[in-house]
């Protein structure tokens, strides 16, 4: 049987390699954005829900826009994201990304875009279309 000197040396150095491993962790951890090559801002968080042939307001302010997703298109139709705090501001003017029609011979339903915007993202799903946008807002 174990005295109790051995199971408090035990004890001791199970607290010693936890302690260890907690400042490796922390040293990962304050060091995430560069081993994985991300900064804060540099990946989507948030994601709009399905639009589906209507226009839909996904975030007013400025941020970055990181991927555009259209598994559902119809014909010559399009989806049309603009740089817009309103659904009323929309124009060609500031028009920032608009998906090829599916009858277009390198029409792709996912594209990594990473566009930025300044007045907020507006989404513009057209008739028999459906689109998911991913993007970081307030950056």
């Amino acid at each position: 049987m174990a005295s109790l000197d051995d199971i408090l040396s035990t004890q001791k150095n199970g607290v010693i390699a936890i302690n260890s491993l907690r400042g490796i962790l922390q040293t990962i951890s304050d060091n995430l954005a560069i081993i994985t090559g991300y900064a804060a801002g540099n990946n989507p968080t948030n994601s709009c829900p399905t639009v589906v042939a209507t226009t839909y307001q996904a975030v007013v302010g400025k941020g970055i826009l990181f991927s555009v997703s259209v598994p559902a298109s119809s014909g010559s139709n399009q989806v049309l994201i603009y740089d817009s705090a309103t659904t009323g501001g929309i124009s060609s003017a500031n028009l920032i990304y608009s998906s090829l029609p599916a009858n277009a011979s390198n029409f792709v339903p996912y594209k990594d875009v990473r566009i930025h915007y300044s007045n907020g993202l507006v989404v513009v799903a057209q008739t028999g279309m459906s689109c998911v946008v991913s993007y970081t807002p307030n950056i």
